[in-house]
């Protein structure tokens, strides 16, 4: 129908302008954030990119329905505004017709939204786990920025380099200063410095060149110094176990397989993104009717506090599952039932109870 048509056209370019405005807000704040990691070494300049689209995804699992429901909501309202929906409904077409063109719209949408939520969003979080895993077992090494102090992971010491190649393994001006075990203190001062393997053993060396080695045990003032043409310092690795996969990593299949609270709140919070696609689209159309003379986004506050409300109820709802405060079965299915009840009470309100439930006229 040219209706149907035209209101899927309009919903779906205000849908795809709200969705490039957040994205744009989200990103730049993930690129702040992103970025101070690296500055502090703590990010590989290599995993910027991957880790930055591994967010981007996961903004957009929040983004999409978001989108959606204001995208509904604005067309809507500007339609009453601008008078358009007196005119189609002077034409025969009810609201009720109006419901059923958005929510066919919105079950298509929602494949797209249950593909992210129970697919690639537990792929994205278990390379996201990976990458994690090799940050932190990585070697203090790997996080060091020419004419930047970086301190030790344990906290025991500092290093300094003055010049970096770009392949990470050849140094210039190298100064460490570290606090060892039986609490003497050791400075070391070198030209240069590079990285090296040892190929029996697997273990990993700093081997400086033309340094001077100073320590001194703490409470003494005499320093022991050594001069040398090489030395070698043994750089120790963070050893972390392998952990098994978060429940927010694991494949929806798997997840369904295991049994524990944690699991079932995890697959509910994947299928709530669906539902509020479904529910929040339907519940912005009577949401949306204003009359000409009040403001064309009157309603969006409205729409807003409704959204942030529920919400909140899905992440409450989720922490009430893992504790044990709500029966597994009943899941998160309480909230998409108030937010169900209440898309009724508005359809009534507007439509009257016996013409909500009569046949609808075309």
């Amino acid at each position: 129908m040219i209706i149907a048509r035209y209101l899927i056209k309009e919903i779906a370019q205000t849908l795809f302008a709200v969705c490039l405005v957040l994205m744009i807000i989200g990103l730049s704040g993930q690129l702040v954030n992103v970025f101070s990691d690296v500055a502090a070494g703590t990010l590989s300049i290599n995993t910027v990119m991957v880790v930055l689209g591994l967010k981007s995804l996961k903004m957009l699992m929040v983004i999409l329905p978001l989108s959606l429901y204001l995208a509904v909501l604005m067309t809507l309202s500007r339609f009453y505004h601008n008078n358009e929906m007196a005119a189609i409904s002077a034409s025969g077409i009810s609201q009720l017709y109006i419901v059923k063109v958005i929510v066919s719209f919105t079950l298509l949408f929602s494949i797209l939204i249950g593909i992210f939520s129970f697919q690639i969003i537990p792929w994205a979080n278990g390379l996201q786990q990976e990458i994690t895993m090799k940050i932190k077992n990585a070697t203090e090494l790997e996080g060091l920025i020419a004419g930047r102090f970086k301190e030790s992971s344990a906290g025991v010491g500092v290093m300094y380099i003055e010049g970096l190649s770009d392949e990470h393994t050849q140094m210039q001006g190298v100064f460490i200063q570290q606090r060892l075990k039986n609490k003497a203190e050791l400075i070391i001062r070198a030209n240069k410095g590079r990285r090296e393997i040892n190929q029996q053993t697997g273990d990993r060396f700093m081997v400086l060149e033309n340094g001077v080695r100073y320590q001194r045990t703490q409470g003494k003032l005499d320093y022991t110094v050594i001069e040398f043409a090489e030395h070698g310092v043994r750089v120790q690795e963070k050893t972390s176990a392998i952990k098994q996969k978060k429940q927010t990593a694991l494949p929806t299949l798997e997840l369904i397989k295991k049994e524990g609270l944690i699991y079932t709140a995890e697959f509910h919070s994947r299928l709530a993104p669906v539902m509020l696609c479904l529910l929040l689209s339907a519940l912005a159309v009577p949401l949306s009717q204003t009359s000409p003379r009040q403001g064309q986004y009157l309603r969006l506050g409205l729409g807003l506090l409704i959204y942030i409300v529920v919400t909140n109820l899905i992440n409450v709802g989720k922490s009430w599952i893992v504790h044990g405060k709500v029966p597994p079965m009943l899941g998160l299915w309480w909230v998409h039932a108030i937010l169900l009840t209440l898309i009724i009470v508005l359809l009534m309100q507007q439509l009257g109870f016996r013409y909500l439930f009569s046949k609808e006229k075309q």
